[in-house]
């Protein structure tokens, strides 16, 4: 990857703030994108997908070590530890990349989802991942949870490409509205492919990308993913952080901030898992 300069970086830090997502490409090596690949591979190969997980592929968490000490969890088909959860989180080149951009405050989940669709797999609905709608929080103009991702393959809205409808991280979409509450049992009921959870808007944009390009995208942000048309597996590795402290914006913050941030205090709302959006999205 060619180092990114001051104004590469500004740019995409422009575009996660206003568009709710980025990519910056090459960062993940080439030879560790082939060496995840494989484990990949052989974890997908030996895991039973269930039905309902149908249309986001599979739900296969792998843990850093140092978490999965502390959860002191049991181990799962999927759900278990592997060194390479912690080379996915602490890539340096991707850390080297967050700095640049300004990401700060930057904490890892330090648990890494492999997100794989299978060869003639169904599309992926729309849905935000944001989980605290009940929170001032989710008024931010600044993102405070985030996703770094990296596809293992290249691309393409033939096997099954992600897409998004920018800006929806601050501005309400009527899918806002409607969507059941993402990977929810209704939403994962849907049989009807005609449903708006999987209909095309004229705001909506795709997003090819090339292995081992990095995505920062917004939890707020509205996405989905094309049906993979092809016969080989096209599989992404997702890890959630949390940036920023808020209520605090970040230090090069010169915009606006939103009243309710500014009279937000330290015990302010923070009831978990809260999907539904609220009036906090405009």
């Amino acid at each position: 990857m060619k180092k990114l300069n001051s104004v590469e970086a500004l740019d995409k830090r422009n575009e996660l703030v206003d568009y709710g997502f980025t990519v910056v490409p090459e960062v993940m090596p080439e030879s560790l994108v082939n060496q995840l690949r494989i484990w990949s591979d052989n974890i997908l190969n030996h895991v039973t997908i269930d039905r309902k997980i149908r249309y986001q592929g599979s739900d296969i968490f792998v843990y850093t070590e140092r978490l999965w000490t502390e959860a002191d969890r049991e181990v799962r088909p999927n759900h278990f530890p592997d060194p390479f959860a912690k080379k996915i989180v602490d890539l340096p080149l991707q850390k080297e990349v967050c700095s640049l951009i300004g990401l700060e405050c930057l904490t890892p989940d330090d648990v890494v989802i492999i997100l794989s669709k299978i060869g003639y797999g169904p599309p992926l609905y729309w849905h935000q991942d944001f989980m605290k709608w009940n929170s001032p929080e989710a008024a931010t103009p600044w993102p405070t949870r985030i996703f770094l991702s990296y596809y293992l393959t290249d691309t393409i809205r033939e096997n099954g490409c992600l897409r998004v409808i920018p800006g929806t991280h601050r501005k309400r979409h009527r899918l806002h509205d409607i969507l059941p509450d993402a990977h929810s049992a209704e939403i994962q009921e849907i049989d009807d492919l005609s449903h708006p959870a999987f209909a095309n808007y004229p705001d909506a944009v795709d997003v090819p990308m090339k292995a081992g390009d990095l995505l920062i995208a917004d939890a707020r942000l509205m996405h989905a993913a094309w049906p993979n048309q092809t016969s080989q597996r096209r599989t992404l590795l997702l890890a959630w952080h949390d940036v920023f402290s808020f209520p605090n914006p970040p230090s090069w913050w010169t915009k606006e901030i939103p009243e309710v941030i500014k009279n937000t205090g330290v015990s302010y709302e923070r009831l978990a898992r809260f999907r539904t959006p609220t009036s906090y999205i405009k």
